[in-house]
């Protein structure tokens, strides 16, 4: 490869370029010093390369089976276990059939603290929506159904948890206003938006700026991820889920050429 350094965009972290790598070629890409002269191509010094390496260590994803060598622990959060099944996210639903999924929470923490931020984040990965004082729905069309739900919130951090229950179908006028919870206008026209974009990234996987096309991977790909987290996983009735299926279809593909991309660079090293 060329001794030519890319001017990384902000977004870039050395963790994130360390965990991008060792993903690709775990084997290869084992030795620290390897791993020092990839950061440095994207304008990391060897001491922010090694540091990042050490506080990786010590948030357990990477081990060191010997020294100067790491390797991915397996080790995930309940968020990361979320990132990392993106492309499992249509085997999440099932049929159906009217009903709905009550949680009962007592109040959320205080507006602008992390105990809030980690409660709104753990309904909003379930797509649940308040509809009334402490009481957050969602269809039931996940698997496992009212049970699992529960245990996936707890897991996700929602502590303020106090009960579950599930709702029959109501008259009309609670049906529309249950339908009406979750704005999925907005959502279709993001997919769309992000659709066009992975389009047109796979166009440049090619493209002889190499550099410059690998951390476009890691940062559309991570923000389209954090996308698809965010589709309620509605029924079809409720909100089609064409344009979810088709972006799920293009990330798999253009991660796919991504990773061989990533491949590519590391053996020029």
């Amino acid at each position: 490869m060329q001794n030519v350094a890319y001017e990384n965009s902000s977004r870039l972290s050395p963790r994130r370029l360390i965990l991008e790598m060792l993903d690709a070629e775990p084997d290869f890409m084992a030795n620290g010093r390897r791993l020092v002269a990839a950061g440095q191509v994207f304008r990391f010094t060897e001491n922010q390369i090694r540091v990042a390496l050490s506080r990786l260590v010590a948030d357990g994803l990477l081990f060191q089976p010997r020294r100067g060598d790491y390797g991915l622990t397996g080790a995930a959060t309940a968020i990361q276990r979320e990132v990392q099944n993106w492309r499992d996210l249509e085997q999440r639903l099932e049929p159906w059939h009217g009903d709905w999924c009550g949680v009962l929470t007592d109040n959320l923490a205080a507006q602008g603290s992390t105990q809030l931020r980690t409660q709104s984040r753990a309904l909003a990965l379930r797509g649940l929506q308040r509809w009334r004082p402490g009481l957050w729905v969602r269809p039931n069309n996940l698997r496992g159904g009212l049970v699992r739900l529960g245990e996936e919130l707890l897991a996700l951090g929602l502590d303020a948890m106090k009960g579950q229950c599930l709702i029959a179908p109501g008259d009309a006028s609670c049906e529309t206003g249950l339908r009406e919870l979750w704005n999925n206008a907005d959502l279709e026209a993001e997919y769309l938006r992000r659709i066009a974009h992975l389009q047109a990234a796979s166009e440049r996987l090619d493209s002889p700026d190499l550099p410059a096309v690998l951390v476009e991977t890691i940062e559309l790909g991570g923000d389209t991820i954090r996308l698809l987290l965010k589709d309620p996983l509605l029924p079809d009735d409720i909100a089609s889920g064409d344009s979810r299926r088709q972006l799920i279809r293009l990330l798999t593909e253009y991660d796919k050429r991504g990773r061989q991309q990533w491949q590519h660079f590391i053996q020029q090293l």
